[in-house]
């Protein structure tokens, strides 16, 4: 049965994909069927029967073509064809079908057509295959010179460029989603992070048409409803494209270096040696060629100096610090032969900057949102290994898998010190940066059982893995995540002149609190693992160990009261109803009656003192105060630190006096009902 209904599936898809490929060219070329006519329509008409969920045509087409692509590469064991062989039939089809309903977009297809065509029908070549004919959908912008004599030169454009340049983002943002869908069928890794690098240099669309040497852009259909104009656009699909990117890098794994090969092998023959492995383990590296020839230079050192990965995820960093600008708590963090900004920015953060303030937010939002979630995978990964599967190893597989977690939490502790510096400009409230604290948090934690269970196999802390982690732990993130911290505890305003709130303050001293506490924990680990190889003899590791205890981190980190929040908020009162309501119990009992008109008659001492304490904390100016890391048990105790216990026993009494206060009106309305 299952047999039976993936083969309709995929028999559906090959006959409703080609038709669907060619009603979304054909309303593509329709101004009014377009994402374009569609944002038109919503800012000319005042009606309300227009819908803003409400899709294009063109936009839809393209969707359910997506749909149909993803059906093609689904797992069908029991199909004579594979997924690459399935989604190539689907795609050469669908462009022998547009090409004849469409005769206007024929030479844009055929230029892509490969001259050679590959005749082995092997399952590996169709993969071949499919990668080329996903290259009129995804590719880079070629500039050629005309045969003429004062001919204009033209830049050809594939699909997903030629939308963008039309400003057709919603259309846009299906075919990254078809971009992911048809990556599916490829079992070789390093395909699908080529197609991820592709995808975020779509935006670069060539010389501009405003230039001297104007090119003409030729896009493979052929549109021409005018060029992106320069106001502030609402609409874009970088935060998609970096999305769908991330998936295509697996995440962080396609960042963390895998500890099986000598450094030999990272660089000899290019590092096709390495690269083979890691696609085997189902790992992708990146290819420094892909990326713009402005960057290869920088990424060429960082992965001879760091022996690390250079991938997607760090090269979005890179980006959005040379677009956002940096904190200035992180100028002392960086080196001083710093790249240029040039050598740093992609064009799709460009596009998204250059759109209305408003988009440019929501974008931000979201590609935060990305990368905590892929930070947050990392995590689970590492700590999943750490505490289910290290404690039962032994010998050579436990020192294996110890080195693996310090590679993948390495990886991580990169992507948190590269977020870190733009973290502030990401979002209003400082909810990225907070963020960003608590994956440092449960970073620490992880690497504090990590530490531990060195405790049995003390020699494989001589790791070249695990010591490059813990010096980059040590140099680079913790005086990043000390300025972080700064940078958080200064935040108390957002856009607008507002301020933020009493519950959003609470939460950013209570993350700060936690982070110090598990880097205490951390320090702890150290001085334990240190101490035990100093007892069985290895007193360099010992040392090296403990030098990583480190007084350069800002352990002793400031928490703001948050009765300057108090005070601008709006002041809570409750609405005194002029009848109360009664209610009706059936046969109550004397003793509770009388219990009930006791606590009636005795006075409310609380709400006494409640009173007494607010009039205190209005007269109170507002101290910045500081709370040192080796007095953690006094943290209760002091009024001006926003503790976790605390809070958590101040909740606790706000339930207390809420259930009391319910009970005292449930008596009063009984003795008048009585009376």
């Amino acid at each position: 049965l299952q047999k039976t209904a993936s083969t309709m599936r995929i028999v559906a898809s090959m006959s409703l994909g080609p038709l669907l490929f060619v009603e979304f060219c054909a309303h593509s070329n329709v101004l009014v069927d377009t994402s374009i006519g569609a944002s038109l329509k919503m800012t000319s008409t005042s009606s309300q029967s227009i819908n803003s969920n409400d899709i294009a045509l063109a936009q839809l087409s393209m969707r359910a073509f997506t749909a149909c692509v993803r059906c093609m590469a689904c797992d069908a064991p029991q199909h004579l064809m594979s997924a690459a062989r399935r989604v190539y039939a689907l795609l050469t089809r669908a462009i022998i079908e547009a090409s004849s309903a469409i005769p206007s977009s024929r030479d844009g297809w055929n230029h892509y057509r490969n001259p050679n065509p590959i005749l082995d029908t092997q399952d590996s070549n169709y993969e071949v295959r499919l990668g080329v004919s996903l290259s009129p959908f995804l590719s880079l912008a070629v500039s050629t010179s005309s045969s003429k004599p004062n001919g204009t030169p033209t830049t050809q454009l594939c699909l997903l460029s030629e939308l963008l340049s039309n400003g057709m983002h919603g259309e846009a943002m299906e075919c990254c989603h078809f971009i992911l869908s048809a990556a599916e069928a490829f079992t070789d890794p390093n395909a699908k992070e080529r197609l991820g690098v592709l995808l975020l240099r779509a935006w670069e669309l060539g010389p501009s048409p405003g230039e001297e040497d104007r090119h003409k852009r030729v896009g493979v259909l052929g549109l021409d409803h005018g060029e992106e104009d320069n106001g502030k656009m609402d609409s874009s699909c970088v935060s998609s494209a970096i999305r769908v990117a991330m998936k295509l890098n697996y995440g962080i794994d396609g960042n963390t270096h895998v500890p099986l090969l000598e450094d030999s092998c990272v660089l000899s023959e290019g590092g096709n040696v390495l690269r083979a492995v890691r696609s085997r383990m189902g790992l992708p590296m990146t290819v420094v060629e892909n990326w713009p020839d402005k960057h290869q230079g920088r990424l060429k050192k960082e992965l001879i100096s760091t022996n690390g990965m250079v991938g997607i995820g760090t090269q979005i960093a890179c980006a959005l610090s040379a677009t956002l600008d940096i904190g200035k708590h992180f100028l002392v963090t960086f080196e001083k032969n710093l790249p240029t900004k040039k050598q740093l920015k992609l064009e799709l953060i460009k596009a998204a900057s250059r759109t209305s303030d408003a988009n440019f937010a929501k974008e931000k939002i979201s590609i935060s949102n990305t990368i905590s979630s892929s930070i947050d995978d990392a995590l689970h990964n590492a700590d999943f290994v750490t505490q289910k599967i290290i404690p039962h190893m032994l010998d050579s597989s436990l020192a294996l898998a110890q080195r693996f977690v310090s590679c993948l939490l390495f990886s991580v502790s990169k992507m948190i010190s590269s977020y870190a510096p733009s973290a502030d400009f990401l979002d209003a409230n400082g909810s990225f940066a907070s963020t960003l604290l608590k994956s440092t948090k449960r970073l620490y934690g992880i690497l504090a059982k990590l530490i531990l269970s060195f405790t049995s196999n003390p020699q494989a802390l001589t790791s070249k893995e695990t010591k490059f982690f813990l010096d980059y732990l040590t140099a680079t993130l913790m005086p990043r995540v000390s300025a972080l911290l700064l940078t958080l505890q200064e935040k108390q305003e957002i856009e607008g002149g507002k301020f933020l709130a009493e519950s959003k303050i609470e939460s950013h001293g209570k993350t700060s609190a936690l982070l110090v506490f598990e880097k205490e924990k951390l320090d702890n680990a150290l001085l334990k693992l240190g101490a035990k190889l100093k007892h069985a003899g290895l007193g360099g590791d010992s040392e090296w160990i403990e030098d990583h205890v480190v007084t350069n981190v800002n352990r002793d980190f400031v928490i703001k009261r948050v009765e300057d929040a108090k005070a601008r908020e709006a002041p809570k009162t409750k609405k005194k109803s002029g009848a109360k309501k009664r209610k009706v119990k059936s046969e109550p009992s004397v003793g509770k009656k009388n219990i009930k008109k006791t606590r009636r008659a005795e006075p409310d001492e609380d709400d006494d003192e409640d009173a007494s304490d607010a009039d205190n904390a209005d007269g109170e100016a507002s101290v910045m105060e500081s709370v040192n890391a080796e007095s953690v048990g006094d943290l209760d105790g002091d009024d001006d630190v926003v503790s976790l216990s605390r809070l958590t026993a101040r909740m606790e009494d706000d339930e207390e006096d809420d259930d009391e206060s319910e009970d005292e009106s449930e008596s009063e309305e009984e003795a008048e009902f009585e009376e």
